[in-house]
């Protein structure tokens, strides 16, 4: 606390500094500039950090770094217009990089329940780099030399520096944007159905339409992002809303098969019309599983026969809490219920065949499965998003899905708008536009692309357009799992990780 409070007085005098400054120039006339002057960059960072993430502790010693708590920046005696103009560009970078810096999204991941950190935020790292940048300029204008023409030609680097520090901001905001409203969908889900769990009266639905309306309207057209949050996770980041376990877990499921309805259905001439009500019924499918301990869904082995009986209970439980505590969506109550049957009769909980499950039940049993399918799950890391749909194919191919429902998904071709691949020649992009397999099944691997990085794994200055199609070596080879778009990403592209 005492090396907080001496850290603030030291704001404070920069502060005191800054004020004392001249404000009012002739347009061509050198500016005055103080001998020494404090580092501004202590203004953009947090007053406060709190304990217990690797991320805060990142953020704490960069604000101890670039404060300069004891350092002084000798600055020239005076500064051309210019140079001071770019000086307050930097200052106004200042200000908005404080304005974020409190954000509860740069609090990072919560430590897990052993006190340890979590997978580290590239936002965080991202926020770190962008304000170390934004200093680098502030201590590059105060090195300038004394004469006005050393100044001029000085500016032009000090211009660059600055348009980098602008545009890394923006792509930090766009990604801060980006994540909030997924985190905060979700947890407003998760928040719902655990409500819904402990209730026994009927409960208003509305913060359920709420969600179904911002995917419908808000998310649709965005890019494809497959959300997780493990069973026993109940923070999305240090400092928000703590949530029962396996809410989360739950709910991100749920946004997952929501968002692959919405996108699947929405020019669907059998079912654009009752888009409301699937997304309704995926997002309310595993409600049941709110009774099932989050130790047996973290177990990686094979679940003993009481495990198993426990767990398959969910979609008849699921299907009476919607009955009774949501009444006037009756209408999905055998959705529900038959979520995990199979057409073949091999599924639970009644072991109903084909034509005794409603077209309703059989479409989001299939959203079901192929988005099961691009989560990991204790036993197995995410599938390819090929791999997933070539798998729910196979299933609808041995009869055990509704064939005409996993059709439905090759809108989303082999990898869905906004998946991070793999090129053979070892470079990565990002999908833009997707080929329907039925279309044109040659073609199915060559969506349009927006290439990021070379097969250096480099990042290019600014993502490069191509259109796979009109090349005869360049394919997808696979998706990139989120540790590898981390690595090879996540410090120039934060929003794709």
């Amino acid at each position: 606390m005492t090396d907080t409070r001496t850290l603030l007085n030291r704001i404070a005098e920069f502060r005191k500094r800054i004020e004392a400054m001249p404000r009012l120039i002739a347009p061509d006339a050198p500016t005055p500039v103080p001998d020494t002057i404090r580092n501004p960059l202590a203004e953009a960072l947090p007053q406060k950090v709190k304990a217990g993430s690797r991320n805060q502790a990142i953020l704490e010693q960069s604000l101890r770094q670039l404060a300069g708590t004891e350092e002084q920046i000798a600055a020239p005696t005076q500064l051309c217009s210019r140079a001071r103009r770019l000086l307050m560009e930097s200052q106004g970078l200042v200000t908005r990089l404080r304005a974020i810096a409190d954000d509860p999204l740069l609090a990072g991941p919560p430590a897990d329940d052993e006190g340890q950190a979590r997978d580290g935020d590239p936002l965080v790292v991202h926020y770190r780099e962008t304000a170390a940048m934004t200093e680098a300029a502030v201590r590059y204008t105060l090195s300038f030399p004394d004469t006005a023409t050393d100044q001029m030609r000085l500016c032009e680097g000090l211009e660059t520096m600055l348009e980098a520090a602008q545009r890394r901001f923006g792509l930090l905001v766009s990604a801060l944007e980006s994540h909030r409203g997924d985190v905060t969908r979700t947890d407003k889900l998760a928040r719902f159905l655990a409500a819904l769990d402990h209730t026994d009266t009927p409960i208003d639905p509305e913060p359920l339409y709420e969600i179904t309306h911002a995917l419908m309207t808000h998310d649709a057209g965005r890019p494809m992002r497959f959300l997780y949050s493990a069973p026993n996770v109940s923070q999305a980041y240090l400092g928000g809303p703590s949530l029962p376990a396996p809410a989360r877990f739950i709910a991100a499921h749920a946004m997952n098969s929501a968002k692959i309805a919405v996108r699947i259905l929405r020019n669907d001439t059998e079912w654009r019309g009752r888009m409301h009500e699937v997304v309704l019924a995926v997002m309310l499918q595993d409600i049941g599983m709110l009774r099932v301990d989050p130790a047996v869904l973290l177990q990686a082995k094979p679940l003993t026969t009481e495990q198993r009986r426990y767990l398959e209970a969910h979609s008849r439980y699921g299907a009476e809490v919607v009955m009774n505590r949501l009444p006037m969506l009756g209408g999905l109550v055998e959705a529900i219920a038959a979520h995990h049957e199979r057409a073949d009769g091999t599924g639970y909980p009644m072991g109903l065949r084909h034509a005794q499950v409603s077209p309703l039940g059989r479409l989001v049993s299939v959203i079901d499965v192929y988005a099961a399918f691009n989560a990991p799950r204790p036993h197995r890391p995410a599938f390819d998003p090929r791999a997933a749909l070539t798998e729910v194919m196979l299933l609808a191919d041995s009869g055990k899905l509704d064939r005409q429902s996993a059709e439905k998904l090759l809108v989303l071709g082999f990898y869905p708008t906004g998946t991070v691949v793999e090129l053979t020649d070892g470079s990565t992009g990002v999908v833009l536009n997707t080929r329907d397999p039925r279309q044109a099944l040659s073609l199915a691997n060559k969506p349009m692309m927006s290439l990021l990085a070379d097969e250096g794994g480099h990042a290019y200055p600014t993502p490069r357009f191509l259109d796979l199609a009109e090349t005869e070596d360049l394919t997808v080879v696979r998706a990139l799992t989120r540790h590898e778009r981390i690595n090879r990403l996540g410090r120039p592209y934060p929003e794709y990780v």
